[in-house]
């Protein structure tokens, strides 16, 4: 009998993926926002989603997912799925999408 180990793929880090209900982000960006409450913003010019932590209200940020179904039919996003881009701006604290163009 001849086993196959299974390996994980590693992911990049500077990933964000959207999923039929969620966003999800890498762990690593995940843990440059320090914290657990999200607010969301879409700029449709420059097909930009910013993801930003904040101290109160917003979504919850939840093993590294947010709930996202609202969002995607809010900025009429629902047609998007797959890994996308993303970068942390240590400046702003926030993360930043590019929806312009899948990886």
């Amino acid at each position: 009998m001849a086993f196959e180990v299974y390996k994980p793929r590693s992911s990049k880090d500077n990933v964000v993926a959207f999923t039929k209900h969620h966003i999800r982000l890498g762990v690593k960006l995940a843990d440059k926002l320090k914290g657990d409450r999200v607010e969301v913003a879409y700029d449709r010019e420059t097909q930009q989603l910013r993801i930003k932590a904040v101290a109160e209200g917003g979504l919850l940020l939840n093993k590294n997912k947010i709930g996202a179904r609202g969002i995607f039919k809010f900025f009429d996003l629902e047609g998007k799925r797959g890994n996308f881009d993303a970068e942390f701006n240590p400046e702003d604290k926030a993360i930043y999408v590019n929806l312009a163009e899948k990886e």
